[in-house]
């Protein structure tokens, strides 16, 4: 069974417990350097997500970015640069793995990250 319908109000709690469950190990693994891996269960949901509520799919990544940041261990600093490296790995079963349509993320999550960080540029 691949298809669940689900009211949009628990989709919701659903994909918020989600992200923050995945960001609290991609937080407590990241122990510095380029690449701070998500998960590939986040990569899977994020996939899917893009290709169908975009909007849904940065607002995601954006909490993932803040709570992964937030269980980072004390002194090592989690840039959203490495958590964008980590995303290509996670998506490696979808699509948006290939250069140039990860390009388009790239540049989205780029470009929209700092609205959900008032207006942040710093990440």
């Amino acid at each position: 069974m691949d298809d669940v319908e689900v009211p949009y109000r628990t989709f919701e709690y659903l994909l918020t417990g989600f992200v923050h469950g995945e960001a609290v190990d991609a937080g407590q693994r990241y122990t510095g350097g380029n690449v701070a891996h998500p998960g590939d269960p986040f990569g899977d949901v994020f996939g899917w997500l893009w290709d169908n509520w975009r909007d849904t799919a940065v607002s995601s990544f954006a909490q993932l970015l803040a709570t992964a940041r937030d269980n980072a261990p004390d002194g090592v600093e989690l840039r959203m640069d490495a958590l964008i490296k980590g995303l290509q790995f996670a998506l490696h079963r979808s699509r948006l793995s290939d250069a140039g349509e990860f390009d388009d993320v790239e540049r989205t999550l780029r470009a929209k990250m700092p609205e959900h960080f008032g207006g942040r540029t710093d990440l």
